[in-house]
């Protein structure tokens, strides 16, 4: 049996005993037997065999062969990955405290195995409506644990993640404190209260990690090798203790010793604690987000971010381009029913050092990260083929032809799936407006646009009058492009990268061919955004709207890594690898590389090791895209090979 590619594969003898733990360039041979083979793809598979057993692994495949002929039962397991019930809340607090102690009823375990992503599940849909309605077969499991918050939604949200991942009541109460058996955790109940309930989250989650390396899969882990010198804990005995008895072990180490092995979270979401914002929680939690209240006052408008702002105006007062006559009765239905987007504010949000991304919910537009619209979580995810991801290129302006010519060698076959672009020139917006509704992965906008839309050869498309649209993803690489990527998303698509501001020509070529980079090496439309917005200027200018952890394409790694390289003259080099988890291998997976033969490492790093100029040589046929930040620079792993 072949793979085209690389998964994390586990050897087990007949009794569930892990032989070998197999990754990148490992083999292992076994005699005559009965094995289980526990694979990690995309849908967890297992074979089952009686017979000997090899397993070859290199760069780009992977083999398991037997010694005879064999029967060989194969089982899978598909992800718990959307809601399957909903939860109807008021607007009262106590009845929306009793909706988010609801979150935790798909854990698949109440152990500390629950830090896997796929034993935690998709919590169930929450809709508000005129009275609390919690279906009947849905139950939460008996933890015995309870979060008490006073009953306010920035308190309500902020606990939203603790509840889900303990699988606790969330309860009114005076004294802010998590609860299990014999054990409590207290919370501060002023100012603190909030950094209290995430460093709580943190410290849980990152020491369940730690302890779940004595349980089902006894890997070395580089996270519990930075810790254990910091620690005295007994690991073994704590993987089968009660949960009060864990937390209580956990939580006798000060914070600030375990965070100097605690690897980073990916992202945290600023969520305005109003009662619509409630509808997100499962989504947000489900991603595992930290939850945070936004500070306030956070709005500091720059002088482009005016300019901004009169365009939006200039969008309000300007009726549609469209001729109503002309236009479909839908569109018309559509455009009067969403009205005119308001003038929204500007948010800047605080800058944590402890997350890779930043989102935000709620009214306002954040001059950084991710504009999360609740609505694209909802939306319909099928692709177009299992094996080719579509792309659709528009090119408005010939003076901008250069990014098209970049990004046409981007879209080339990989070994495991191909992209397939298509580009359109100086299209009519009749044109313009049947591109929008065609079913395609991507939809890369090359062009110009103003207040009013996008401008085409004969006129200007108002993206807000479309009733619906068939990308999935999109990346609008033109000036001041937030508003039509918003209505794109309240039409039907996931999201995708917008402007605020004016771009130039050369920047725009850059970005564009960077972003394109990035998606078709397996990043998140957030995580391609943070890491643009963290190494590049021009990325500064650019925002997400949408779901910020949709991706393209699935990485033939467990998760899309970047590297940093302090001093790329060293020899051997010094790198520091970040992951940027997806839906497929979210928080709490673990990861390798193909640069280093060291030991496993939690999903987001940092991990820090060793390597060499040549061994990235090697790599490279299959990780040309890999995001390089050398020297503070961003450079991709072709590109810096080809300076060396």
């Amino acid at each position: 049996m072949e793979l085209p590619y690389i998964v994390m594969s586990y050897v087990r003898d007949g009794d569930g005993e892990v032989l070998a733990d197999l990754g990148h360039d490992a083999s292992a041979e076994f005699p005559p037997g009965a094995y289980l083979v526990d694979l990690s793809a995309p849908i967890k598979l297992y074979l089952r065999a009686e017979a000997g057993l090899r397993i070859e692994s290199s760069t780009d495949s992977m083999r398991i062969a037997f010694d005879r002929e064999t029967t060989v039962e194969i089982g899978a397991r598909s992800f718990h990955k959307s809601p399957a019930a909903t939860v109807t809340t008021t607007d009262d607090p106590h009845d929306v405290m009793a909706a988010v102690s609801t979150l935790g009823s798909v854990l698949k375990t109440t152990t500390c195995e629950r830090s896997w992503p796929t034993l935690r599940g998709h919590p169930p849909h929450i809709e508000r409506g005129d009275e609390l309605d919690v279906p009947d077969d849905l139950t939460v499991p008996d933890t015995g644990a309870t979060v008490e918050v006073p009953p306010t939604y920035d308190a309500i949200y902020a606990a939203a993640p603790l509840a889900y991942y303990f699988g606790a009541d969330l309860v009114a109460g005076e004294t802010p404190r998590l609860t299990v058996g014999g054990f409590e955790r207290r919370f501060d109940a002023d100012d603190e209260f909030e950094e209290d309930v995430v460093r709580t989250l943190k410290q849980a989650f990152f020491l369940d990690c730690v302890t779940r390396t004595e349980g089902y899969y006894p890997i070395e882990l580089a996270d519990r090798n930075r810790l254990e010198p910091l620690v005295d804990v007994d690991f073994a005995a704590l993987y089968d203790a009660p949960l009060d008895e864990q937390l209580s072990t956990y939580f006798s180490i000060p914070y600030e010793t375990v965070a100097e092995a605690m690897p980073s979270w990916h992202r945290v979401a600023y969520v305005r604690p109003d009662p619509e914002n409630v509808e997100s929680l499962p989504y947000l939690v489900n991603d595992f987000s930290i939850l945070r209240t936004p500070p306030r006052p956070s709005y500091d408008e720059t002088e482009e971010m005016r300019e901004t702002r009169d365009a939006i105006d200039q969008f309000k007062r300007t009726p549609s381009p469209d001729d109503s006559d002309q236009r479909p009765e839908s569109e018309r239905d559509t455009a009067a029913r969403r009205g005119v987007p308001p003038v929204e504010e500007y948010v800047q949000m605080p800058d944590h050092d402890d997350a890779l991304e930043l989102a935000w919910v709620g009214e306002g537009t954040p001059v950084s990260g991710t504009k999360i619209i609740p609505d694209a979580y909802r939306h319909e995810s099928t692709g177009t083929s299992d094996d080719e991801i579509e792309i659709t290129v528009v090119c408005n302006d010939e003076e901008m032809r250069d990014e098209w010519d970049a990004v046409a060698e981007i879209y080339g076959p990989r070994e495991t799936i191909s992209f397939d672009p298509t580009v359109h020139f100086d299209v009519t917006t009749d044109e313009l407006r049947g591109l929008l509704r065609t079913p395609t992965d991507l939809f890369h906008y090359i062009g110009h646009i103003d207040g009013r839309g996008f401008e085409c050869s004969d006129g200007v498309l108002d993206a807000r009058n479309l009733d619906e649209v068939g990308m999935r993803a999109f990346l609008l690489n033109a000036c001041r492009s937030h508003n039509q990527g918003v209505a794109l998303v309240e039409a039907g698509c996931h999201g995708g990268i917008v402007s605020l501001g004016n771009v130039g020509n050369a920047a725009a070529l850059d970005l564009g061919e960077t972003l394109t980079k990035l998606f078709q090496a397996g990043f998140s439309i957030g995580g391609a955004l943070a890491i643009t917005e963290e190494a590049t200027f021009i990325g500064t200018r650019y925002i997400a709207v949408g779901d910020p952890g949709f991706t393209l394409a699935q990485t033939d790694d467990i998760i899309p890594l970047v590297y940093e390289i302090e001093d790329s003259d060293e020899s051997p080099l010094s790198l520091t690898g970040f992951g940027y988890p997806t839906r497929d291998h979210a928080i709490g997976s673990i990861s390798t590389t193909y640069l280093h033969d060291g030991p496993r490492f939690l999903s987001t790093g940092p991990y820090d090791f060793e390597t060499t100029k040549g061994r990235i040589e090697e790599t490279h046929n299959n990780k040309p895209y890999s995001p390089l930040i050398v020297d503070g620079e961003l450079e991709l792993v072709h590109q810096w090979l080809a300076k060396q």
